[in-house]
């Protein structure tokens, strides 16, 4: 089994106004996660330490951390992160920013487990209605050229922004991947909003995927986790 989580993490502030990157890395290890993918991670403060802001939400060695900047700045950088516990065999960061908003990215990466590849995918949309849908767009249009061209079990998750409660934005991703029932996950303390979602491809056994709601949780993000538990296919072989 493969554990994955999901997590805007809001650059490590919590509702209790404390910025602590150590009490989230410790809880992502406990969780027994493999993957995390984070979203909001905040390393421009110049109060601290970039290599202790990575330390610390690696839980020291219980990770390794790929970056994917949206914003880079002389101090640190913004944007999207992925933990993992496997080898990283490819990672690329795919753009999908729209003039005048805030810089976003979609964050791919490759990783080898036990059982062979696995690609997840990390990414964190705009405010803006039409923001959105031309970002939905652009990944439908990579993800489908990408499993098509090249076949690898796929995870999608993130934070997706997506108000509405009867959306029809997720046609085209739905139609090419399997949506996964998480349920709202914003604001932490009182869930009423779904943006936090989480899609997988037709080779992924799911076993159990749920938000976590917790007292810890509901303080250490103003979104609560997702967890995905997987199975991946059979006798897959390691690719070059």
């Amino acid at each position: 089994m493969c554990r994955i989580i999901s997590y805007n993490i809001h650059s490590g502030i919590g509702r209790d106004k404390v910025q602590d990157y150590r009490r989230i890395g410790q809880f992502l290890a406990e969780s027994g996660a493999d993957v995390v993918l984070l979203q909001e991670m905040d390393t421009r403060p110049s109060e601290r330490a970039i290599e202790r802001d990575i330390h610390d939400i690696c839980a020291g060695n219980a990770f390794k951390l790929v970056p994917s900047p949206a914003i880079q700045e002389a101090s640190g950088w913004y944007g999207n992160a992925i933990l993992t516990r496997f080898n990283v065999r490819k990672q690329e960061t795919f753009d999908v920013s729209q003039e005048g908003r805030q810089p976003r990215n979609v964050q791919i990466v490759e990783l080898q487990t036990e059982k062979g590849p696995i690609r997840v995918v990390n990414t964190h949309k705009g405010l803006k209605k039409l923001e959105r849908r031309s970002q939905f767009a652009m990944l439908h249009e990579h993800l489908a050229n990408r499993l098509k061209s090249d076949p690898v079990p796929l995870v999608l998750a993130g934070d997706f922004n997506e108000w509405q409660f009867f959306t029809r934005a997720f046609r085209g991703l739905d139609n090419l991947l399997n949506q996964q029932k998480v349920g709202a996950t914003f604001p932490s303390q009182f869930p009423l909003f779904s943006l936090d979602r989480v899609w997988t491809s037709d080779d992924i056994t799911v076993i159990n995927c749920r938000k976590l709601r917790s007292k810890r949780t509901r303080v250490f993000s103003d979104h609560l986790p997702v967890q995905l538990d997987i199975r991946l296919p059979d006798k897959l072989a390691p690719r070059d």
